[in-house]
């Protein structure tokens, strides 16, 4: 008998998790729903094929209402065993308060840990979640010896993409570095840009547009940068096709996460940036602040620098020769065993 498992997204971000797991369940033993907030649609028609998804009208506290009984009438009629919340955070409370069935095993992924610190409701669903995941391993290192949840733990590694078009055409003597994410000053230290020097063949890359004022400021004031003709920024939505050609472009993948950012003690034990992940996924050298030095999966795959000194790395930068990812933990198979070890308690 096929094991039912209902994954489950009522955000509209953290579809990047989702394709991996797709892969990961896409076993002839196991059936997959996926609900998900009908936003997330374009950005999911890669998994379309590999499990079902029903996309759900979350627009108004009405209609949220509706979605969220539906998921439940649906887990509680239709025999689902297990239930993995891709966010296990805030926009699930309303749901995972409702009594579901004793037989049914309630899995999130928690992606920011501190808020099991300081935020009220991320307790409530922590007494009701049975097990967590967690998006790095020094993450559930830190939920352990900080004894944040009494849950099990483990760790998922969601570096697996599908293919995308190819759109353009790096030129054979440039060296690429880029900044995946939304300009967000908060996460990252784009200000430590401005005294920068590059050398001719070194492009700056900031893949991601600004969504708010701090990001707008930011790019009206990039044209005095020293700098400013070999960083390439982008005014509007980038598509999946073009965002992924230039990551797969990269010769290296700069967080730029330095301890004067707002953010940067959650990220240093509590979360991680996305930018790991595509850095992984695709095997790319990461630039990494050196307080991060201490995280195993940055040792043999990362070059360090102080925040004070990014200028001399920038300019020192060559094509490394250094093997990395060697380790069987970035194979598709080892994530897929122990993704499925843990739904099954193997």
């Amino acid at each position: 008998m096929k094991t039912k498992i209902a994954l489950i997204e009522l955000g509209s971000f953290h579809d990047e998790c989702l394709y991996s797991q797709a892969l990961f369940l896409g076993k002839k033993e196991i059936e997959v729903t996926l609900f998900c907030n009908k936003k997330l649609k374009q950005r999911l028609k890669h998994c379309e094929s590999i499990i079902e998804i029903v996309y759900l009208d979350l627009d108004s506290k009405l209609k949220k209402y509706k979605a969220i009984l539906k998921i439940w009438n649906s887990i509680r009629n239709q025999g689902f065993q297990k239930v993995v919340f891709n966010t296990a955070e805030s926009n699930i409370y309303k749901l995972i308060r409702l009594p579901f069935p004793k037989s049914v095993e309630l899995i999130g992924i928690l992606h920011n840990a501190y808020k099991l610190k300081n935020r009220k409701k991320q307790r409530t669903i922590d007494k009701r979640i049975h097990k967590y995941f967690t998006l790095n391993d020094f993450v559930s290192s830190t939920l352990k010896d900080e004894n944040l949840t009494t849950n099990k733990i483990s760790s998922i590694y969601t570096i697996f993409y599908p293919e995308f078009k190819k759109r353009i055409r790096k030129p054979k003597n440039e060296i690429w570095i880029t900044i995946p994410g939304v300009i967000a000053l908060d996460k990252r230290d784009y200000y430590s840009l401005i005294d920068i020097h590059l050398p001719k063949n070194v492009k700056l890359i900031l893949l991601g547009r600004s969504d708010n004022s701090k990001g707008d400021e930011f790019l009206n004031r990039l044209n005095t940068f020293d700098s400013y003709d070999n960083i390439i920024i982008f005014d509007s939505f980038i598509d999946n096709d073009l965002f992924f050609d230039y990551i797969k472009n990269s010769d290296f993948i700069l967080p730029l996460i330095h301890p004067n950012n707002e953010s940067f003690p959650q990220f240093l034990k509590y979360k991680i940036s996305g930018s790991y992940n595509l850095a992984f996924g695709f095997k790319i050298p990461l630039l990494m602040e050196s307080s991060f030095s201490y995280i195993e999966d940055f040792k043999n795959n990362a070059i360090f620098y102080k925040h004070q000194e990014l200028n001399n790395l920038l300019n020192s930068l060559v094509l490394t020769q250094k093997e990395m990812y060697n380790d069987e933990k970035w194979d598709f198979e080892y994530q897929q065993r122990n993704y499925l070890n843990f739904i099954f308690n193997q």
